[in-house]
């Protein structure tokens, strides 16, 4: 999070582009719970702040406020603003957060581009603690798996328990089960459930403290709308909820997130394949769609695998162009 912005453009990476335009998508069917332009965005813009950009354009938020941990480049961020309205708010996430107002309908994106750490569940239960129904959290993550290699090089004290010793470190101990299977853990598709179990298990703790003292109308649960995985060279993962309490729960089912192709509420996520085409091979796919039946295609230029993905996301491809500015 600390300055990433300086190796990554995050506005040509194509795996995180159709996501943030799948995940605007989403977020335009959450209209029952409320008038986005009276919500605050709060999340990392970095110094490209894409996806304020996306708030404010399609969601009309005004109110929105970026967590920036680099302290040394104040002015460069605050020169990137696109908008006016973003207050820049220089600090560790974990110390910004709770000097926010954190009562107010808000849609938080908490964009890490780190490996998940423990500090994540810690901002996750100081939003979820006080912030009312109809409230959007978006985790997103490194969640590339371990390799055996490293975890033995690291704890090269022990014969076994490579994985549990590393996830007692980075989760803690209260989300090992009983039983621990180290099998399967280098593979990116268990490690991203894990992952998203955890984040499961301490927002049902920090609710269960938070409900004690409400009335049952009152109290306050929530609903996974959506659970991505993709690769932009390295595994990432995003898991998002919305925050509803007992009388508002029936709004979810307004909101059909069922009809989206994308939409995942339990452990299986979706994920997000982009084939590496040229621009005319994409033009020359794009012109094909949809296409309900096979498409015809030169099997010297494609293979099945690049033409099936991109028919899965075609509507939201990404098309990058140059521009000279003289």
């Amino acid at each position: 999070m600390a300055n990433s912005g300086r190796k990554i453009d995050y506005r040509l990476r194509p795996a995180k582009n159709i996501e943030r335009k799948m995940i605007r998508d989403i977020l335009l069917r959450l209209s029952p719970f409320g008038i986005f332009s009276e919500y605050q965005y709060v999340g990392f813009g970095s110094k490209y702040f894409v996806d304020f950009v996306l708030m404010h354009k399609y969601l009309g938020i005004e109110e929105m406020i970026s967590i920036e941990a680099d302290t040394t480049n104040r002015s460069r961020y605050k020169f990137n603003r696109p908008y006016e309205c973003i207050d820049v708010k220089f600090g560790h996430s974990t110390e910004v957060l709770p000097t926010l107002n954190l009562s107010k309908k808000s849609i938080y994106w908490m964009d890490y581009d780190s490996p998940f750490n423990k500090y994540m569940f810690s901002d996750l239960s100081t939003i979820v603690e006080r912030c009312p129904s109809g409230t959007v959290v978006l985790l997103s993550y490194n969640s590339e798996p371990y390799k055996i290699g490293d975890l033995k090089a690291e704890y090269n004290d022990i014969e076994e328990g490579f994985f549990r010793k590393k996830f007692e470190s980075v989760f803690g101990n209260e989300f090992i089960p009983a039983g621990f299977d180290e099998r399967g853990f280098s593979n990116k598709t268990n490690y991203s459930k894990f992952i998203r179990g955890c984040l499961h298990s301490q927002l049902e703790s920090t609710l269960s403290n938070r409900n004690v003292s409400l009335q049952e109308e009152h109290k306050i649960t929530t609903k996974q709308i959506c659970y991505f995985d993709y690769s932009d060279g390295t595994n990432m993962s995003t898991v998002g909820f919305i925050v509803a309490n007992k009388n508002d729960l029936p709004l979810v089912d307004l909101c059909r997130l069922h009809d989206l192709y994308f939409y995942s509420q339990s452990d299986s996520c979706y994920e997000i394949k982009v084939p590496n085409l040229t621009s005319k091979e994409t033009r020359f796919l794009m012109e094909k769609m949809p296409s309900k039946g096979n498409i015809e295609f030169d099997n010297k230029i494609f293979t099945e695998k690049d033409v099936s993905e991109f028919q899965a996301n075609y509507k939201y491809y990404p098309s990058f162009m140059e521009i000279d500015f003289l």
